[in-house]
Parts: C-alpha cells; sequence; structure tokens
C-alpha cells in the first residue's frame, strides 16, 4: 500500500512537469519568478517596518506581508509572523464571501479585522489591495499589523472582556475607494474616532498601505518581464510544486492515528486548566487533525477564531514536515483536513472575546506536535515556553494616552542534537526583542532597570531547553497602569524522552518593601516608585540531563546559564578547579 501510493505521488509529479513542458512553462523561469515574489513580499514587510510609528511594529516587527494571486491564495509571505500569514488566504476568502469583488478597481482596498470574518483578534487590522497589469487582475498585495490600541474597555488590551464588544471597534470587512475615504475620508475617521493612540495608529496604517504599494509594483514589474500568462502559470506551478513537496513528506510517516494534547494554565474568570485535544490520522499522502474533544469556548479572551486556529495548525505541521527549501504558500496546506467543533475553544461561537487567542493557539500547536510524536519522535522537539506574554503599560494624560506593547516569548524547546535557544518569541509569534534604547525614548513614564537572561531557568537535559529572561520597569510618572496576559505560570513547558520542565513565567509589582504576586492575566494601577518584574519562562529539556556532555555543562556554568547548584544537582556535576575559579 506504501509503495503504491508512493508511485502514485511519484505519477503526479511527473504528470504535473509534463503539463508543464505541455503548455511550454520554462521550470527555469517558474524558479526565477517564484525567488522575484518571495523578495518582493520581504521587501514590502521592510518597507512596513520602516514606514511604521510604533515600536511593537517598528521594532518587534509585529506585522506580515504577502502577495496572492486572483483567487486570494498565498503565492508568497515575508519570514515574518507565521500566525498572521500561515491563514491570510482564509482571510480574504472570508472577506470575499461577503464582498462583491466582480466589479473591484484599482485604487479600491479591503481592510478588515473582525474574527468572526476572517480576522484573527481586533489589534490585527489587514489590509488588501487589487494588483492590476493593463486592466488585468495579478493578484492582491495583503498586510497585517499589530495597532496599539482598537478602542474597547481599556487602552492596549481588555482583560476583563467577556464578549468581542468590549475588546474593540470591530470592522467587517469593508471594500473602499482609498482616494475618497482615507486620507481625511469617512472611513479613516471613523476608524480613529475610536482608537486612543491615532497618530500612531495612524502612522501604522499608512505603512501598511506603502508596503502593499511596494507589492503591487514588482508584480507589475514580473508582468511587464515575462507577461502576464506566464506569470499567472509560474503562480499555479509554485502552489503545486509545495503541495507536492509537502505530500512527499506525509507519504513518508507511518499510516495511523496519533493523539495529543495540551492546557493552559487557567481561564481569566474560573481557576481551572482548559484543555485543547488533537487527533492526527494519516493515509498516505493525506493528514486529517481533529480536535475533537477541545474544551468549550471559555467566558474569557483564550477564545481562538478560526483563522488563528487554521494558522496555528499549519505552522505546527510545516514545522515537522517542512524544509527550508519548501516555499512556505498555501500550496502547502492542501493535503491537510482540520476540523475544529463548533463552540470548541478553537472555534467559538457568538461574539465570544477572543484578545489572548495566542495562548490557545499555542496549545494547538504543541497538541499536534504531541501527537506528531507519536509517528516521529525523533523530529519533535521538546515544548517551548511558546506562550506569548502581551505586556501593555499605559498612561493616561490630559493631552491623550501613551500605550506601550511589548511581545515577549521564552525559551525553545531542546530538541535532538541541539539545544533550544535562549530568549527569543515563540514560534507562532517570531517578533523581535523591543532594544531598551527604543522602549525608553518612546516611554519616558518609565525605565528599564533590568533586562537579562534567568539561570537554572531551561530544563535540564542531554540537550537543555533555552533560557527565559527577566525585565524590570520603574514607574516615574503618575497615571500608569498595567494590562497583562500570559501563561505558564503554573505548569511549566514539558521535557521530552527524560528531559525535565523549564521554568514557570511570573509577574510581581514592588511597592514600598512589598511584593506583590500578579495573576497571567493581570490588570493592575500602578503607582510612581513601583517597581515591575516580568519574568518568562524557559524550554523543556530532551533526553536524560545525566547523558549531557561535561563539556557542554561546563559551558553553561561559565557562561552564567545554570548555576553551580543545579550543575551539581541535576547534572551531578562537580565542577573542576578551573570551572570553580
Amino acid at each position: 500500500m506504501r509503495d503504491a501510493l508512493r508511485r502514485s505521488a511519484d505519477g503526479a509529479e511527473r504528470n504535473m512537469t509534463a503539463r508543464g513542458r505541455q503548455a511550454n512553462l520554462d521550470l527555469t523561469k517558474v524558479a526565477i519568478i517564484a525567488r522575484a515574489l518571495q523578495s518582493a513580499a520581504d521587501e514590502m514587510n521592510a518597507n512596513l517596518i520602516r514606514s511604521a510609528f510604533s515600536t511593537v511594529v517598528r521594532e518587534a516587527r509585529d506585522c506580515s506581508t504577502a502577495l496572492l494571486d486572483a483567487d486570494g491564495n498565498v503565492i508568497a509571505q515575508a519570514e515574518t509572523i507565521p500566525m498572521q500569514t500561515a491563514a491570510l488566504a482564509l482571510s480574504f476568502k472570508a472577506a470575499k464571501s461577503q464582498l462583491d469583488l466582480s466589479t473591484v478597481t484599482d485604487g479600491q482596498a479591503i481592510i478588515m479585522n473582525d474574527p468572526y470574518s476572517g480576522g484573527q483578534h481586533l489589534n490585527d487590522i489587514i489590509l488588501f489591495q487589487p494588483i492590476f497589469h493593463q486592466g488585468d487582475l495579478l493578484g492582491w498585495s495583503g498586510s497585517t499589523a499589530h495597532h496599539l490600541d482598537i478602542g474597547g474597555g481599556s487602552a492596549g488590551v481588555n482583560t476583563r472582556a467577556t464578549d468581542l464588544i468590549q475588546e474593540g471597534l470591530v470592522i467587517p470587512p469593508i471594500l473602499f475607494d482609498v482616494a475618497r475615504d482615507w486620507h481625511g475620508g469617512a472611513i479613516e475617521r471613523l476608524i480613529f474616532a475610536n482608537i486612543r493612540t491615532r497618530e500612531i495608529g495612524l502612522g501604522d496604517m499608512n505603512a501598511q498601505f506603502a508596503a502593499n504599494h511596494t507589492g503591487a509594483v514588482r508584480m507589475r514589474e514580473l508582468a511587464d518581464r515575462y507577461g502576464v500568462d506566464t506569470l499567472r502559470k509560474a503562480m499555479v506551478e509554485v502552489l503545486d510544486y509545495s503541495e507536492r513537496r509537502m505530500r512527499a513528506a506525509i507519504a513518508e510517516l507511518p499510516d495511523g492515528s496519533y493523539t495529543g494534547s495540551a492546557s493552559i494554565d487557567r481561564d481569566v474568570f474560573e481557576d481551572r486548566p482548559v484543555h485543547v485535544r488533537a487527533t492526527v490520522s494519516i493515509e498516505g499522502s493525506e493528514m486529517t487533525i481533529d480536535f475533537t474533544g477541545t474544551d468549550p469556548q471559555v467566558k474569557s479572551m483564550f477564545n481562538c477564531p478560526l483563522s488563528s486556529a487554521h494558522a496555528a495548525v499549519f505552522a505546527a505541521v510545516r514545522c515537522i514536515m517542512g524544509d527550508k527549501d519548501m516555499p512556505a504558500n498555501d500550496g502547502c496546506n492542501r493535503p491537510l483536513t482540520l476540523v475544529f467543533p463548533k463552540g470548541s475553544l478553537l472555534n467559538p461561537a457568538g461574539l465570544a472575546p477572543v484578545r489572548a487567542r495566542m495562548a490557545s493557539a499555542y496549545r494547538a500547536f504543541d497538541a499536534v506536535h504531541a501527537a506528531l510524536s507519536g509517528a516521529v519522535p525523533d523530529r519533535v522537539p521538546a515544548q517551548g515556553f511558546n506562550t506569548t506574554t502581551g505586556f501593555y503599560i499605559a498612561q493616561q494624560r490630559p493631552e491623550g494616552y501613551r500605550v506601550f506593547v511589548d511581545v515577549l516569548g521564552g525559551g525553545f524547546g531542546a530538541g535532538r542534537d541541539y539545544d533550544g535557544a535562549d530568549a527569543c518569541d515563540n514560534i507562532l509569534s517570531n517578533c523581535r526583542n523591543t532594544p531598551i534604547e527604543a522602549f525608553e525614548q518612546a516611554n519616558p513614564h518609565l525605565r528599564m532597570e533590568a533586562y537579562e537572561l534567568v539561570p537554572d531557568s531551561g530544563g535540564a537535559g542531554r540537550w537543555r531547553g533555552g533560557l527565559g529572561f527577566t525585565r524590570v520597569l520603574k514607574v516615574l510618572e503618575e497615571g500608569v497602569f498595567l494590562n497583562l496576559y500570559s501563561d505558564r505560570y503554573n505548569v511549566p513547558a514539558q521535557g521530552s524522552c527524560g528531559g525535565l520542565p523549564g521554568a514557570c513565567g511570573g509577574l510581581s509589582v514592588l511597592r514600598a518593601g512589598e511584593e506583590i504576586s500578579l495573576s497571567p492575566t493581570a490588570a493592575f494601577d500602578l503607582q510612581p516608585g513601583d517597581t515591575v518584574r516580568l519574568a518568562t519562562g524557559g524550554g523543556g529539556g530532551y533526553g536524560d540531563p545525566r547523558e549531557r556532555s561535561r563539556a557542554d555543562v561546563e559551558r553553561d556554568l561559565e557562561d552564567g546559564r545554570i548555576s553551580e547548584r543545579h550543575a551539581r544537582e541535576v547534572y551531578g556535576f562537580a565542577p573542576s578547579k578551573k570551572s570553580a575559579a
């Protein structure tokens, strides 16, 4: 059976190549066009980042860009935020189902953020613009950016929200004329009348327009150089090529069904874990991932809308099945069938809040990896901290709001033959750490007093989990308040194959000599002189810690990644005189 399926996959590839030759499609030219489209998507992202006003986009790079074909399939995406790009085609298709795009013209655009109409969460505003060449619709340029504020019950994030409306302004897919409705027009005025950080938000939105313009220019240049017909055929072949590569990778796995699970520590309103369960079924070159058994949706912001749930699963599979030479586009997703029961945590009904959907998305990611470890145990790493910590500090002043947001990660899980990376944002987010200088320049009411790795926070193992880190902030002015959402404050990232878990995260405020511990969904008014300490956790270790080489333990000890006590008690390591010195 397996050999027959492989022969079938090989035959399909030969047939596709034959069709390409019959259509006089030069495959070398296809490769050149594919790389040009990828470069264009990356250039779009570079321009968005350079043009942005907010530190969360300019420094943390919480934004993404992509080029889509005329039907809305992602052809090329920048190497930025998997959560935003992996399901961008779903966002476009949801918009298309609500809008009449049959008469769309150059100069129009689609704007949206509604999680129940293809969006993800309200702060992520999505912008699509059509790309025409001599009257022909070539495709679409798309961009997403995380906006500092989107209205709602609290600046940045409303951790106590119990419905979507409390989280901010909901923008269903809207097709509008840019010259008429933007640049002081009705759509721009309506949106930014509901946002606390109007100037910064408008700057970031205009950066998205600039990024989309870059993509349109580059795609039209390709049409000029190679012709519209060749460009379209190349886009079809790029998708088909990624599909063939993914099918070949899946066909290498043993057929069968594999289960995995993961949990959020607790809901906002109930002190109980929330579970995600996945069953991965493999048959030939097809993979079905069914989340039946996942807990029902919750009252709080941890619900995950469909676009985000799809993106998390697509990214989880690509991490294990893909490789650096496989183009990341919608062709990768064709062999996958995903099932998300309606009314569950990963497919909420009604207007359930979704602001912290990253936590649930990461547990879907973890559950898929846990299931795939039954099929390919050597490929799947230990759990990483795998938690987006959305850290908001805002200040209300007579002249308006200051809002600072940081998107923080932690330690990566170790894998066979490698240690986990230290102090990185997690795979679905992939943001950068905001430099201290940029933070203090934009936030004179705060001062960064420490930013450092947390020793011993990486799970011990033959290969060590990555370390978490801590940031310590001093509050300098009145009117400052904190909002946060995170996870893994109670249950750490788990190790694999005998590896130990990493450390948990934590948040506390030191006030007048008293340390106040806060929850991972805290909302807290700060006072001048308060010191806020935020710590993220480490990744799990892989393999028996006693099998870690002496040289590796000694190097970690010398670098300050582990303490002497940790080296002795966990690794059974007695420092040499040289190390002790």
